[in-house]
């Protein structure tokens, strides 16, 4: 990552899932939960800004987002 801030934000919602601060929703798209037929469920950060205000998304709609980002 080359962004400070977005390794900052990252790093803090890492930080909250692991003390049980927040919890990893399903996915907004097509509902896969974390840990169910090896599904990872990422958090998308719209603002790093607001690091716990996230998008939960399957591994394929993360990367869905960022290539619509990028184009």
């Amino acid at each position: 990552m080359e962004h400070p801030k977005a390794m900052w934000a990252h790093q803090a919602l890492r930080s909250a899932i692991k003390k049980g601060l927040i919890e990893r929703g399903p996915c907004e798209v097509c509902g896969a939960v974390h840990g169910v037929d090896g599904e990872v469920i990422h958090g998308h950060h719209d603002d790093y800004d607001q690091p716990m205000r996230v998008r939960w998304l399957c591994r394929l709609h993360h990367r869905q987002v960022h290539r619509r980002e990028k184009a």
